[in-house]
């Protein structure tokens, strides 16, 4: 059996930061989402993964997953962002006549794929669904089910009128080669995959579902995104290789190799990637930090910190914030005191 991850989305409610990062590689507690996605496909037992990507991110995902695991990655161009459906259709040649898993690539799961895996092979299903019950399930392809079947799928319906959304784990056979061609594009103007299910519902084909009681997110917008990685830093455990000198620290640390904390507070759960310093600051509960940072005189938590970034003498608190590769924020120093920006496209900046 192959697997099949879903990354050819643009990101459009993460911009500026997925402009040049795909949100699937945005460093969660310091490990990109998609890591964990493949560990979860190699522990089912799953050897062959496509990755349906972009031309304009082909590189950086071909670049960062390159040495990372022990099998080869085979890369799927999608030409253009027109659905999910669309996205399956490009990996047909890759699949061939086999059954196959597919996951979006911005789905986080904590739970083994290897019962619903073993649950669709030893099925008469055409397709299989992993399924959840959530309290705001408009925002989600919905479920509507009856005497224990799927009976529709609708996508991200104004008004939900049940309460099962969709996850982003399915099985599937190759009847769903054929169904993704017979449908249409939606007014969403995509070719969506609820549409081809309810294809293969409507033509006979049988639909399965399971429903998880465990942990899921769709990791989609800044508020998710933080809040997926205060959920992974609490699952963590403790590691320091790091150096430490004159600080207070407390609660759940790892601190990565070269890593120094000095004259410093920190409170956990938090992780310090290689070769960072913190120096002269307070650095919160539920903060990733990334590799290269230097924090000084600085107060932050709950946040994300990606590699190489510079924060010096900053009086007010950073909180709940996502800072890009590299970025340095630092405080004025001249005579007039005032703020001053130099920032690209589509950036978002929260003044006190």
């Amino acid at each position: 059996m192959k697997g099949l991850i879903l990354c050819g989305g643009k990101g459009s409610r993460l911009k500026p930061l997925t402009d040049y990062l795909p949100k699937q590689l945005i460093p969660i507690a310091n490990k990109p989402l998609i890591f964990n996605t493949i560990d979860l496909l190699l522990e089912s037992g799953i050897r062959e993964i496509g990755i349906v990507v972009n031309k304009e991110n082909e590189g950086i995902f071909k670049e960062c997953l390159k040495d990372r695991f022990e099998l080869d990655l085979h890369f799927i161009i999608q030409e253009s962002s027109k659905g999910i459906a669309n996205a399956v259709l490009h990996a047909e040649e890759f699949i061939e006549d086999e059954k196959f898993i597919m996951i979006l690539g911005d789905n986080s799961f904590q739970l083994g794929f290897k019962d619903f895996i073993d649950n669709f092979l030893n099925s008469n299903s055409n397709c299989r669904m992993l399924l959840k019950q959530i309290e705001n399930p408009e925002n989600f392809g919905v479920a509507y089910i009856v005497n224990g079947k799927i009976v529709k799928l609708e996508e991200k319906p104004k008004v939900a009128y049940s309460n099962v959304a969709i996850t982003g784990l399915y099985g599937f056979d190759k009847t769903i080669f054929n169904a993704c061609r017979k449908i249409s594009v939606s007014s969403r103007g995509e070719y969506e995959i609820t549409d081809a299910i309810n294809w293969m519902l409507y033509n006979g084909y049988k639909v399965s579902h399971e429903i998880l009681s465990g942990y899921w997110r769709d990791v989609g917008s800044h508020k998710e995104l933080m809040e997926e990685n205060i959920n992974r830093l609490g699952s963590l455990e403790e590691k320091i290789t790091g150096h430490i000198e004159n600080s207070s620290i407390s609660g759940k640390v790892i601190l990565e190799k070269n890593a120094v904390i000095y004259n410093s507070i920190v409170r956990g759960p938090i992780i310090i990637g290689e070769n960072s310093v913190i120096k002269y600051s307070f650095v919160g509960p539920y903060t990733s930090i990334g590799k290269g940072v230097n924090i000084e005189k600085a107060n932050i938590e709950c946040s994300i910190v990606l590699d190489d970034c510079h924060i010096k003498d900053i009086d007010t608190s950073i909180d709940f914030s996502i800072i890009g590769e590299g970025s340095m924020i630092v405080k004025e120093r001249g005579l007039k005191r005032s703020n001053r920006f130099l920032i690209g496209k589509n950036n978002i900046i929260y003044m006190p």
